[in-house]
């Protein structure tokens, strides 16, 4: 019932908010502090559930407790009777939560209804779901490089989803929406917020405010891991991001395409994959490149035991160089299953290019220049 309790006014949410700006709603007990157009109806919807079931509650345990003391038994005499019948009590406890129960369905079908139908002018981002991480492309064909959303203040936003695997679920707490990410189908979410998240610095995005973004429902291991960030910019600066983002790797040269990329790329592997030799979903990427390249680790086991990278990497080999052998990794992961892991590594074909594969192989040789958690520290390369 609370999911339908979402908007009594007699003009759409995606109306009021292009006309005019929708206070922060305040964070409560359940709820952190509202930033989109709809929140301040979902916070009343929720509230006014909650506090008839407090005053419900409080009154059937009152009286319970009430009559268990006035008509106890005393003593050893025992008084059987009572009244058979009251036209009164029962009409009263008929027709009073009828009418809440009415006024409550019809309350939120509305609000049902004006968030399931997006303003026809709503800026379309595409989202798609994966273990464990979010993509989301532009209409431009960007896509954002860390794995974070961004959207312009003040402007519809609608969320077009689709799941490559399990089931997710999209969830902004502080947007007051969620949505099902369901393989197989495409779903849509939409909400404005016309608060900019303050602080906004192009140069280190972890100094600007954020909302959360998280995966709500179970789709594995690390589940827990399935998150991102909601930036919200003026669109002056929005425009500007999205421009950058088109072209963001072209305008790296030499060694900066693995040192500003690589950490960037990685944000996309960081759940399954280590950079320090501890253990995850998939392999370290620690001692990776010497695995490939012949030097310590290149006997290690792939395919059940059938074949070792020494095996399958070298000339007049099926991968004729290191690099062909992650090349493939990333866009066909299910031809060689490092052991003891199992076949659980999405396929990044259609989302990463070869200049993005050259920038994440690029971090791999040089490891040493970074630390634990992929942030780029310097040093010397690697030979």
């Amino acid at each position: 019932m609370i999911h339908l309790l979402l908007q009594a006014s007699s003009e759409s949410p995606g109306q009021a908010a292009l006309s005019t700006s929708v206070p922060l709603s305040p964070a409560d007990f359940w709820m952190p502090e509202g930033a989109s157009t709809v929140a301040p109806q979902v916070d009343f919807a929720f509230q006014f559930v909650a506090w008839i079931s407090y005053f419900f509650f409080v009154l059937v345990i009152g009286l319970m407790v009430y009559f268990a003391i006035k008509y106890r038994q005393k003593g050893r005499e025992v008084y059987a009777r009572g009244p058979a019948h009251h036209t009164m009590l029962e009409l009263g406890w008929t027709i009073i939560p009828t009418i809440l129960c009415v006024f409550m369905f019809w309350f939120g079908f509305r609000g049902f209804i004006d968030l399931s139908t997006p303003p026809q002018n709503a800026y379309q981002i595409d989202v798609t779901g994966q273990k464990w991480f979010w993509n989301f492309r532009y209409p431009t064909g960007a896509t954002s490089a860390d794995s974070n959303l961004y959207v312009p203040v003040g402007r519809p936003v609608k969320l077009v989803m689709r799941s490559e695997d399990v089931l997710h679920a999209v969830f902004i707490p502080a947007f007051r929406v969620k949505k099902d990410v369901v393989p197989g189908r495409h779903a849509t979410l939409w909400f404005q917020t016309d608060h900019v998240t303050e602080g906004w610095d192009e140069t280190d995005p972890s100094k600007q405010e954020f909302h959360h973004l998280f995966c709500a429902e179970y789709c594995g291991k690390d589940h827990s891991k399935m998150y991102a960030k909601v930036f919200v910019l003026p669109q002056a600066d929005f425009d500007l991001w999205l421009d950058k983002q088109g072209r963001w790797m072209d305008e790296l040269k030499g060694d900066e395409l693995w040192q500003v990329a690589g950490p960037k790329l990685y944000g996309r592997c960081a759940s399954c994959h280590t950079l320090n030799g501890g253990s995850s979903t998939g392999p370290t990427w620690q001692g990776l490149w010497a695995r490939v390249s012949g030097g310590a680790g290149a006997d290690g086991k792939l395919d059940n035991g059938r074949a070792t990278y020494a095996s399958l990497i070298g000339p007049g080999k099926e991968f004729e160089n290191p690099e062909s052998y992650v090349r493939n990794s990333i866009l066909n992961p299910g031809a060689h299953i490092a052991v003891p892991f199992g076949n659980v590594m999405p396929t990044f074909k259609g989302q990463l290019n070869d200049k993005a594969i050259d920038a994440i192989m690029g971090m791999m040789k040089n490891l040493d220049q970074f630390d634990a958690k992929g942030k780029f520290i310097g040093g010397t390369p690697a030979k």
